[in-house]
């Protein structure tokens, strides 16, 4: 999380005073949200934005240092910190005045961790666009290649890496109840040497009914289904990269880092079969009546990637492919 200050506030501010309210009002709910988060800051779009009316909910936390208390909010990657609730209008007024572009605030965020940086994100008709802060205006119809030209373009400039390409951006969903940042819940990305990558995050809708990634233009979206969204959508995006002329073979997209209960969700659906090894190391390997899986735990992030293939064979072959690039073998 960024601290927000006058000093970083993003560079392509616009007056905000007119489009929106802010008020702090006491949280009201009784049970452990409220307890945690004993303010809420209001805002209310009023004019000249994209979703007037829209009302959001930021939930104002209280931390203690000693005697001394202070209140904050984190709102699209930033944080701001004051010793009293009513002055953090002020400043958030300043946020997200600097946040505002095309009439809009970000739908998502790229982090870099170490450099400690925060660049919004905007989703303008079929165009996904990124800023860089004093620089140059990246737009794409997908987040991956956004991503991809941001990326390159803040390695040349020194600002991200350390004497290299060893800082990655991170993508991170912005809530449009609370402005609040959400992980994806899991990714599609294609790595075939000789064929251009893709990568696309995967959100929960906000009304928690459906899953979504942009591809091929567009948002695709398919409804929960007890863990099986997960491969509803994967073939939905497959098709569509398919149709496009940006995908060979659907077993070549997969999806990765899912969360260890969506993972339990699908594992249900599915029959086991004897694992897979592939020299020293072992994976669980299951079918689903079409498709043969293999899982390969993240410990290190408490995720879980899937490999998929029409056979056991097909399966195997892809999974040592996979291995090779990344060099495991």
């Amino acid at each position: 999380m960024i601290q927000f200050s006058a000093e970083n506030k993003p560079s392509f501010a616009h007056k905000a005073n007119e489009f929106m309210k802010i008020s702090v009002e006491r949280n009201t709910a009784d049970d452990m949200y409220g307890r945690n988060y004993p303010y809420i800051a209001r805002v209310e779009i009023v004019s000249a934005m994209m979703n007037v009316g829209t009302v959001y909910q930021i939930p104002v936390f209280v931390q203690y240092q000693g005697l001394q208390k202070s209140f904050g909010v984190d709102v699209c990657g930033f944080r701001i910190e004051v010793k009293h609730p009513q002055q953090l209008i002020i400043p958030l007024r300043q946020l997200l005045s600097g946040l505002i572009n095309t009439s809009r605030l970000p739908n998502y965020v790229f982090i870099a961790r170490r450099a400690r940086a925060v660049f919004p994100v905007y989703t303008i008709h079929e165009q996904v666009m990124a800023i860089a802060r004093n620089g140059p205006v990246f737009k794409h119809v997908e987040l991956a290649k956004v991503r991809e030209y941001l990326t390159d373009y803040l390695h040349e400039a020194g600002i991200l890496g350390e004497k290299g390409l060893s800082d990655k951006l991170h993508v991170r969903g912005v809530s449009q109840a609370t402005l609040g940042l959400r992980r994806p819940i899991f990714y599609l990305k294609k790595r075939v040497a000789g064929q251009t990558d893709f990568w696309a995050p995967v959100f929960q809708a906000a009304d928690g009914k459906t899953i979504f990634a942009y591809a091929v233009n567009q948002r695709r979206q398919v409804p929960k289904a007890a863990g099986m969204e997960v491969m509803d959508l994967w073939e939905m995006v497959a098709e569509a990269l398919i149709a496009d002329g940006r995908l060979q073979n659907k077993f070549d997209l997969r999806p990765d880092r899912l969360f260890p209960t969506h993972w339990q969700e699908i594992q249900a659906h599915l029959y086991e079969e004897r694992p897979l090894q592939i020299n020293q190391i072992v994976l669980p390997q299951y079918r689903d009546g079409l498709h043969w899986l293999a899982v390969e735990a993240r410990p290190d992030e408490e995720r879980f990637g899937l490999f998929l293939g029409r056979s056991a064979a097909d399966l195997a072959q892809r999974v040592r492919t996979d291995f090779q690039r990344r060099a495991r073998l």
